[in-house]
């Protein structure tokens, strides 16, 4: 007996199959800046002549640029939408907003008492309508998208979501952005379980525990500026104590600058959570986005930002100071030749046309 055991447990041993390597495959943006930005400005042109009416035409083409220079394991996405489908989209939202407006107009006339008391209504519908309509958008970009020749699906009401999301925005208020990590797991969550590829359904594997461990922090300090700013508005009011009061707030205030780059931190953090987290079936998504490649971005971004503002900014206030200026310029050219500030041979010349 002793004599057989071995022999029978190395024969299933044997016949035990092997177990299957896990297969890997990489995600890959192979588009141009050169063609985006090309195809970018000519669509704003196209919006120019227009009106703006070009605008759904406009995000067609980007969708369908960047979906195509996609690549998952080889294989490129595929964006099968049209522009007058998001312009019927579009006149379908205003059908439902107009009315809504006028409703909330009439009822200011009418109460005018409580005009404040009755925006609040409003303002609560608009935010559920917004929810309401991001997660109707996102359910027609995934019918629209196809990979391998399998589209992808949305099921599920797009209330019930925005619902979801209005009581969790009310406890992040409450809460000061401390509930953000559990708000957002559990809205992804509902999102993931009604999307499907094929007849695949999706799942989301992840915590708002774990998305709290890697931005907590970033909560904390993202959170310090307002809480200095508010703390010195509410000490120089109470007390006498103007000096520690006016250093609280310029701390606060010079925090401010930080906020872009945390925000860099905690969305490259979040993000990598959530890619992670993904499940199709036994697929599994791995991220591995760093924080310093995302502030190098809104690094960019914010310098391009201020470069808009500032160089349209200089050349508008030296029209307006030439032109506030201009009736005096044969005084002051004079008062600049005196001070000695203009060499002769401009001076000689400046002197004739005065």
């Amino acid at each position: 007996m002793f004599r057989d055991a071995p022999r029978m447990s190395v024969a299933v041993l044997a016949e035990a199959p092997a177990p299957v390597p896990a297969l890997t495959g990489s995600v890959a943006f192979t588009g141009k800046n050169g063609d985006f930005r090309r195809l970018v400005i000519r669509g704003a042109l196209l919006e120019l002549v227009t009106f703006g009416f070009y605008r759904f035409w406009l995000t067609t083409d980007i969708r369908r640029h960047l979906w195509s220079h996609t690549e998952i394991d080889g294989d490129a996405l595929e964006y099968i939408g049209r522009g007058k489908e998001l312009l019927l989209g579009f006149l379908i939202a205003i059908a439902v907003l107009a009315p809504v407006f006028l409703l909330n107009f009439l009822i200011g006339l009418e109460i005018e008492r409580f005009k404040a008391f009755a925006s609040l209504p409003l303002y609560l519908f608009m935010f559920a309508f917004g929810q309401f309509a991001a997660y109707r958008a996102r359910r027609y970009r995934l019918t629209r998208t196809v990979w391998r020749g399998v589209r992808f699906w949305m099921t599920g009401s797009g209330w019930s979501y925005a619902w979801r999301s209005l009581l969790w925005g009310l406890l992040l208020v409450a809460t000061l952005g401390f509930a953000y990590p559990w708000r957002t797991a559990a809205l992804e969550r509902y999102k993931l379980r009604h999307t499907l590829y094929g007849k695949l359904s999706g799942r989301f594997e992840a915590s708002g525990r774990q998305l709290f461990k890697r931005v907590w922090w970033v909560w904390l300090l993202g959170l310090l500026p307002w809480l200095l700013l508010a703390g010195g508005v509410v000490t120089s009011n109470a007390t006498k104590g103007h000096a520690a009061a006016g250093f609280a707030m310029l701390l606060g205030a010079l925090l401010l600058v930080t906020l872009p780059f945390l925000h860099a931190i905690r969305r490259a953090r979040e993000w990598s959570w959530w890619v992670s987290a993904i499940r199709f079936g036994d697929l599994a998504v791995a991220c591995h986005l760093r924080s310093g490649s995302l502030i190098g971005i809104y690094c960019k971004l914010i310098g391009m930002v201020l470069l808009v503002l500032i160089v349209p900014g200089a050349i508008a206030a030296g029209l307006i100071f030439a032109m506030l200026h201009g009736h005096a310029s044969g005084a002051g050219m004079a008062a600049l030749i005196l001070a000695q500030q203009l060499p002769v041979w401009a001076s000689r010349r400046l002197l004739r046309r005065i």
